[in-house]
């Protein structure tokens, strides 16, 4: 019989999961460097002493692993690359590039996090950045994802910890500290960059640590970690108890679309507000007859179940968190960013043939892992969120990214800007307007002036989708730190099979963009920012 353990790394070991892992960000941050006001190589620093002495800068806590020298190669410089540990178990790259722009730049985890720097696109991240000149770090925040898959680093509770938040706090202070003395100055600016649990990490960080970074890029986070996860499990115990194949989701898909794609004005496929579809699969989509399936129906238990997700978990009756928007249920660029997908809903809340779907895996592995005395046993099909949840109440304190007052940080002049896909189907896209409004509310009508939120229409978690989902956040926060210049608009671009088909101007929340009435829908500039209608 295979343990907990072994079904744990089984699954995080399959592609589905691996892909889902390495979403530590959207991947096109520096694609508008070119084009910035912000001239990156423009006095670089040099290094004031040698890569090998860079070992002499252990201290009690942290130990360098090892130093080394990686010459130029495909557009990457010359840099000094320094491994390390800080104790107990965290592990850091930190990479040193021969000319420094003075920026420090940090990216972010994915999923349960315990990634090697060489990991899915960690190298090319890395690589991305190196060749603006920046230092750049990143941690495995304290465990090992290939010895403790999932939550199963969470038996520790100092690892816990390390996870929250402590690993990417205290790699940044000694990344910065080991940067300073190798260049002989320390870093001008310090940026974070993440997606996922990325941008949980860097909302978490402006808000317990607002010194450690001057800009942070938050995409898609999971701010609210318990109660989103936790959903997660429900969502995907509700689609195991009644499957509905991937295929009928092009029906939801069809009539989704058929009602709600002309109420932005244009008909162009996308939906930019789901709030405002009033969709209804009961009325919208055919059904079958009673104790009758087929390819062109939903059953009416297939119908309850898809209604399910959509409400999210209730309790009395009464919403307890954001249920699933529609929009995700067509198929489009895959959010692996390999290939396209039949549905947002494959893999993420419909499961393989062979397999968990993701939202369930992550949150079965969370409901036993982060229990305060862990249960690798425990029967997570009678999970009941009312009855359970208030178990994880030191899990809500150490995860969760939900505090509003950002003053701290906006006082010492910090910028946020956070990003997330309407299409998401890993995590709801109103958790992130939610927590919008009330930073809004806790830090005044002034809000925007340090911090902004853009949602990106068709875009599913982090990236891929139908809409425009590249995006160079980093590139436009680096211009409001640096300049005072605060992205009135983002320019998105989306590519189908290499080519590129449309752009569209993501705008500050609330605001959506409008086509102008002439020229090409496809073309962003035939669209301005206004507020909603």
């Amino acid at each position: 019989m295979v343990g907990a353990k072994g079904v744990l790394a089984a699954l995080a070991l399959s592609p589905a999961f691996v892909s889902a892992g390495a979403l530590a960000q959207n991947g096109y941050s520096f694609t508008d460097a070119a084009n910035s006001v912000v001239h990156y190589g423009t006095a670089p620093a040099k290094p004031a002493m040698s890569c090998v002495a860079v070992a002499n800068l252990a201290t009690a806590e942290t130990t360098i692993i090892s130093v080394r020298t990686v010459p130029e190669a495909d557009g990457v410089p010359e840099h000094c690359r320094v491994t390390g540990l800080i104790q107990p178990e965290i592990r850091f790259e930190l990479n040193l590039p021969i000319k420094w722009n003075r920026r420090f730049y940090m990216h972010g985890n994915g999923g349960f996090a315990g990634e090697t720097p060489e990991f899915g696109a960690r190298p090319t991240i890395r690589a991305n950045a190196l060749k603006q000149g920046f230092a750049v770090a990143q941690t495995n925040t304290g465990h090992d994802a290939t010895a403790e898959p999932l939550a199963s680093f969470a038996v520790s509770y100092q690892k816990r910890v390390d996870y929250a938040f402590r690993a990417v706090h205290m790699t940044a202070v000694e990344a910065k500290r080991i940067a300073a003395a190798y260049y002989g100055r320390a870093a001008s600016y310090s940026y974070w960059d993440g997606c996922s649990t990325g941008g949980r990490q860097g909302l978490i960080s402006a808000q317990r640590f607002p010194h450690d970074f001057d800009g942070v890029v938050a995409g898609a986070p999971v701010l609210n970690f318990v109660d989103t996860v936790a959903q997660s499990l429900l969502n995907g115990l509700a689609l195991v108890e009644t499957p509905v194949p991937v295929a009928k989701m092009k029906l939801v898909s069809d009539a989704v679309y058929a009602r709600c794609d002309a109420k932005d004005g244009l008909k162009d496929g996308l939906i930019d507000d789901p709030r405002r579809c009033d969709f209804d699969p009961a009325r919208d989509v055919a059904q079958c007859p009673a104790g009758q399936d087929g390819a062109s129906c939903l059953t009416p238990a297939q119908t309850t179940a898809i209604k399910k997700v959509y409400a999210g978990v209730q309790v009395n009756g009464k919403p307890a968190h954001f249920g699933q928007l529609v929009g995700a249920e067509t198929g489009g660029n895959s959010f692996t960013g390999t290939g396209t997908t039949d549905s947002g809903w494959a893999a993420w809340l419909i499961p393989p043939a062979d397999g968990k779907a993701l939202q369930h895996a992550f949150g079965d592995s969370f409901v036993r892992y982060f229990l305060p005395k862990p249960d690798p046993s425990l029967d997570t099909t009678k999970f009941d969120f009312a009855r359970d949840i208030g178990k994880y109440a030191d899990a809500r304190a150490l995860l969760n990214a939900t505090d509003p007052n950002l003053g701290p940080f906006r006082s010492r002049g910090g910028k946020l800007l956070m990003y997330f896909g309407w299409a998401d189907t890993a995590l709801p896209p109103l958790m992130g307007v939610d927590y919008y409004m009330k930073a809004v509310a806790a830090n005044g009508l002034g809000t925007p002036d340090f911090f902004r939120l853009f949602m990106v229409p068709g875009m599913f978690h982090c990236q891929g989708g139908i809409g425009t989902d590249r995006l160079d956040a980093m590139t436009a926060l680096i211009n409001w730190v640096e300049n005072g210049t605060a992205p009135a608009s983002i320019t998105a671009s989306q590519v189908d099979r290499g080519k590129l088909v449309r752009t569209r101007p993501l705008c500050p929340y609330p605001q959506v963009a409008r086509y102008s009435g002439s020229g090409s829908p496809d073309d962003a500039a035939n669209f301005a920012c206004k507020a909603p209608d």
